[in-house]
């Protein structure tokens, strides 16, 4: 439901409690730590004790957010009179705090992800139209009368940015480039700060994956597809967590006459992380449901369980069918 018929709603849900736990996705983004960041300062701007959550390790890089060192202390509470789920549409993307919605009376959820899942709830948000969960914040504190405090627009900013890479994908609209613009009048955003640590810089540790994905990358369709398996044992020998393996992906998607991308991570023998990228028209979600995943038209992804050798060639059979 859009966000305009769920205003008053909202208002009241959130004028009612006391205590809120603010909670994102598992391995949380950019886009899931500037909402699960924004909401929680302006909630403890109103006299909200307020928790925030997000199963998985948060990026040092995010460390300029100052609600940052605030996620997952309060695991041991029992009770929130409510629940504001951000970023997500399927319970069993909270991973380690999937248990949150039974500890609180009132629920609500914002998300911009396709088909929602998540119908334990009073409130349901769900624009898949806007390029991030950001967006659609930004739109709910302006009906709000919220005042953007440079802690909030940095936050906003870093969750815009983050999904639309830099402004560089598809999803970014004219409403995108609005909201920063306003985010950009309202407070001076250290943007040259946030693009940097999120689009450039990568650790020296880094140099031999990077080395390893250049050298081992391989092509189909006439280079138009781009594959990269990562085996388990270079990430035991690497030591690669998550934030180490993410955003390897990006070294396919620039090579000139590349528009789609399959990135796969064995986590542990028969398991495997895969990560599938494109430009332009190609919906890589509706190929991520064919193995049990989901997310955005032009960055999804799955974890699958099997025969590395029959995952690839189900994925080459499916992009078979949309890459011309």
């Amino acid at each position: 439901m859009k966000l305009e018929n769920q205003i008053d709603k909202i208002k009241l849900l959130i004028s009612k409690a006391q205590t809120v736990a603010v909670v994102g996705h598992h391995n949380p983004d950019g886009d899931c730590i500037g909402c699960c960041a924004a909401v929680a300062e302006w909630l403890e701007s109103k006299g909200k004790t307020v928790s925030i959550f997000a199963d998985g390790e948060i990026s040092e890089k995010f460390s300029y957010i100052r609600k940052v060192p605030e996620f997952n202390l309060d695991g041991d509470c029992d009770h929130f009179d409510l629940l504001i789920v951000l970023d997500l549409n399927d319970v069993e993307r909270l991973g380690a705090w999937r248990d949150l919605p039974n500890k609180a009376d009132k629920i609500i959820v914002i998300d911009h992800h396709m088909k929602p899942l998540f119908k334990q709830c009073d409130v349901l948000v769900d624009m898949p139209n806007y390029a991030s969960t950001g967006e659609i914040i930004y739109q709910l504190f302006e009906s709000l009368k919220v005042k953007i405090t440079l802690e909030i627009a940095t936050a906003l900013y870093t969750s815009i940015a983050c999904d639309t890479g830099c402004f560089l994908f598809a999803n970014t609209t004219a409403y995108t480039h609005h909201v920063v613009e306003e985010l950009m009048k309202k407070q001076k955003i250290d943007i040259e700060t946030i693009n940097f640590r999120n689009f450039r810089a990568y650790e020296r540790r880094n140099l031999p994956v990077i080395s390893y994905v250049l050298k081992n990358m391989k092509f189909a369709f006439g280079g138009k597809l781009a594959i990269t398996v990562l085996p388990y044992k270079a990430v035991k020998k690497w030591n690669l967590n998550y934030e180490s393996r993410h955003g390897l992906f990006k070294y396919a998607t620039d090579v000139s006459g590349v528009i789609s991308t399959i990135f796969i991570t064995e986590l542990k023998q028969g398991e495997y992380n895969v990560s599938l990228r494109s430009l332009g028209k190609i919906d890589v979600a509706k190929i991520a449901q064919t193995i049990g995943g989901g997310g955005h038209k032009n960055a999804s992804g799955a974890t699958y369980q099997g025969s590395h050798k029959q995952l690839l060639k189900v994925l080459l059979a499916e992009f078979a069918k949309v890459i011309e």
